[in-house]
C-alpha cells in the first residue's frame, strides 16, 4: 500500500472524546496528587472528634474535587465553551492522506508533515490524534478505513514518531 486518503469531519461527539483523552492524558500526575491530598483530608476529617464549620466545608470541597478529576466533567465544559463561541472546529472537514514517511492535509493547500516531526501521537479505539505540539492536534477517524489502511498508518507513525500511546477508550 502507498497511500491513505481520508476525511475526517470535527463532530461535536469527536471533540468531546478528544478533549476526554486529552485531559486524563496531560492532568495524570496533578490529579493523582490532588486525588490524594483529598483522601488525606476526608480521612482526616472523619478522625477528627469536634467537627466545626470549616471542616465542612473542607469536606465538601475535597468531594467536588474527587468528582471533577475522576469524571468527564471539565472536557465536557470545555466543549460546551466551544459551542458558545462558536467555534470554527466544528463540524469542520479535514482531508488527510497518508504515505509511508508523511502525512498531508489537503484542504486549501497541501501541508505535508514528517511523521518523525510529530510531538505524539495517541492512538484510540476510533481515532488518531496526531499532535504537532503540546497544543495543536490532528483528529484522523478511523470510522471511514478498513483494517488494512489502520495498519498502514498504525505501523508509519510507529516507525518514526517518538511517543506512541495506545488507550483503550
Amino acid at each position: 500500500m502507498k497511500e491513505v486518503k481520508t476525511t475526517t469531519i470535527y463532530t461535536k461527539e469527536r471533540l468531546k472524546k478528544f478533549l476526554e483523552v486529552y485531559f486524563f492524558d496531560k492532568f495524570k500526575l496533578a490529579r493523582i496528587i490532588l486525588n490524594i491530598l483529598s483522601v488525606v483530608l476526608i480521612v482526616y476529617f472523619f478522625r477528627k472528634g469536634n467537627i466545626k464549620y470549616t471542616d465542612i466545608l473542607s469536606f465538601i470541597f475535597c468531594l467536588i474535587c474527587v468528582i471533577e478529576l475522576n469524571t468527564t466533567m471539565i472536557p465536557r465544559i470545555n466543549l460546551y465553551r466551544l459551542i458558545k463561541k462558536n467555534d470554527k472546529k466544528i463540524d469542520s472537514k479535514m482531508n488527510y492522506r497518508f504515505n509511508k514517511n508523511n502525512f498531508a492535509i489537503m484542504n486549501n493547500k497541501n501541508e505535508f508533515t514528517s511523521y518523525a516531526e510529530l510531538y505524539k501521537v495517541i492512538e484510540t479505539n476510533d481515532s488518531f490524534y496526531l499532535y504537532i505540539n503540546s497544543s495543536q492536534v490532528y483528529i484522523v477517524s478511523k470510522d471511514e478505513l478498513n483494517d488494512n489502511e489502520i495498519d498502514f498508518i498504525r505501523s508509519s507513525i510507529r516507525e518514526k514518531v517518538s511517543t506512541y500511546k495506545i488507550k483503550n477508550v
